[in-house]
């Protein structure tokens, strides 16, 4: 007796398709599953710099083509976001003093100098050149 009739009206009967991918999901997807308090912690750590990037200052995509200069583009936005968390963290004259201390394990290119300016609540205005190597 034919059953095909209850599950399609398809003449041809009914295709399952199944991604290339299809396998590398279900490893993830059981790696996750054994390791589900590592994936939140990652997601603590890294996932908000993302969010913070796309969401609050806008960059949702990139300006510019070609894996050279997105990847330039994009490493220009880390820079930023660095610089930002590092301000946040420490403030601006410890930023500034940390920078002046450091000692680069880079050979020195060129000079340049960052030249702040800033308003602090008990001292007043403030202005500081800070010459750094690169």
């Amino acid at each position: 007796m034919s059953v095909k009739n209850l599950c399609t009206s398809r003449t041809g009967g009914r295709e399952i398709d199944r991604s290339e991918y299809a396998d590398a999901v279900e490893e993830n997807n059981q790696r996750y599953q054994e390791n589900q308090q590592l994936y939140r912690k990652r997601q603590e750590i890294n996932e908000h710099i993302f969010g913070t990037i796309k969401r609050q200052w806008g960059y949702n995509h990139t300006n510019l083509t070609g894996l050279e200069k997105v990847n330039g583009e994009h490493s220009l936005i880390m820079l930023v976001y660095n610089i930002k968390r590092s301000i946040n963290i420490l403030g601006v004259p410890d930023l500034i003093d940390k920078l002046k201390k450091w000692k680069s394990p880079y050979k020195n290119k060129g000079c340049f100098s960052f030249k702040t300016s800033y308003y602090s609540y008990y001292n007043g205005f403030n202005e500081k050149e800070l010459p750094i190597a690169a």
